[in-house]
C-alpha cells in the first residue's frame, strides 16, 4: 500500500509542477457527519489530503477548485467499509465531473488511502485536460446564446488567434477539439 501512494504522490508531484499553477488546488470535502461509517473514514481521507499543503488547500466555502462528496456504508462492525467519492472541478462557477470511485476495505485507514490514491489519480489524469474541456464549453454556449461576439477565453487566444470572436468565425475557424 505504501508503493502504492509512493507512486500515487510521484504522479501528483510531476503532473502538477508541469501543468498546475504555483497555487495549491483548493479542495472542499463534504460527507455526513452524523453518519458514523463515514465520520470513521473522511476524516482519515481529510487528513491525507492536509499533509500534501503544496498540492491541497482545504476550504470550506465556495472558494473551491476541487469538491469532493465522499460517504460510507457498513453494515456491522465486522463488515467491510464499502466507501464511494465524486470529484467535481470547479473553474469559476462552472463545474465538471473530475472523476470518483467506489471501494471496499477493511479498515477506516486502508479505505481513506484507497480513496486518496483514487482522487490522486483522478487529479493527475484529467485536472489540466477538464480546464480545457470548460473553456470550451463555456466559449460555445456564450457563442450558441449571442448574436454578437464573445471574449475567448485566455488560454484559448493562442490557438484562435484572436480574443473575441462570433459564432460566423468560430466556425468557419473549424471550432476547437476539446
Amino acid at each position: 500500500m505504501k508503493n502504492l501512494f509512493a507512486i500515487a504522490a510521484a504522479l501528483l508531484i510531476v503532473s502538477t509542477a508541469s501543468a498546475q499553477t504555483a497555487n495549491p488546488i483548493k479542495s472542499r470535502i463534504v460527507y455526513d457527519t452524523t453518519d458514523p461509517n463515514s465520520s470513521a473514514v473522511v476524516p482519515l481521507l481529510i487528513q491525507k489530503i492536509a499533509a500534501q499543503p503544496k498540492f491541497f488547500t482545504l476550504v470550506n466555502n465556495d472558494e473551491k477548485d476541487l469538491a469532493i462528496i465522499a460517504d460510507c456504508f457498513r453494515d456491522s462492525a465486522s463488515d467491510t467499509y464499502s466507501c464511494f467519492y465524486a470529484a467535481s472541478k470547479w473553474l469559476g462557477g462552472n463545474q465538471a465531473f473530475l472523476g470518483g470511485a467506489v471501494v471496499v476495505k477493511k479498515s477506516a485507514d486502508d479505505a481513506a488511502q484507497a480513496m486518496f490514491s483514487s482522487i490522486l489519480q483522478d487529479v493527475v489524469e484529467r485536472w489540466n485536460k477538464t480546464d480545457r474541456q470548460m473553456l470550451i464549453v463555456e466559449l460555445e454556449t456564450c457563442l450558441t446564446l449571442t448574436e454578437s461576439s464573445c471574449a475567448v477565453p485566455l488560454p484559448l487566444i493562442p490557438e484562435l488567434k484572436v480574443k473575441s470572436i462570433n459564432l460566423s468565425q468560430y466556425m468557419r475557424n473549424g471550432g476547437l477539439k476539446p
